[in-house]
């Protein structure tokens, strides 16, 4: 199978509820051709949070706007507009949003079809 590169808006992925009051959306997974690595977009509105939850693969997040706090194992982290996360593998892991928040995240192509399915 050829890869072909392409370019979309945000809008045209469906968006999904996530427990704790956050929506995600697949940007690009290995539906879309993508062999290495899936890239999801996720909003949480003011005082609501992503599921607090662990699983084997690591992540990393970019916080493009907002504000709140990261549970990282035992460690909390004040995060906001142009913070970072690394989230290791197996690490017990939440956002909890003090305004509304929008964040990238990215997973390993084995999380999206372990989530998504084949």
């Amino acid at each position: 199978m050829t890869v072909q590169g392409y370019a979309r808006k945000f809008d045209e992925i469906e968006e999904k509820d996530l427990q704790g009051g956050g929506k995600i959306r697949w940007l690009i997974t290995h539906k879309d051709g993508a062999p290495n690595f899936s890239m999801r977009l996720i909003t949480v509105k003011a005082w609501g949070s992503t599921p607090a939850h662990s699983h084997e693969y690591e992540h990393e997040i970019y916080v493009i706007e907002g504000k709140g706090t990261a549970t990282i194992g035992a460690k909390k982290f004040e995060v906001s507009k142009d913070s970072f996360l690394f989230i290791p593998g197996n690490e017990y892991h939440t956002i909890n949003a003090t305004t509304d928040m929008k964040m990238i995240c990215v997973v390993p192509i084995s999380a999206a079809k372990e989530i998504l399915g084949e």
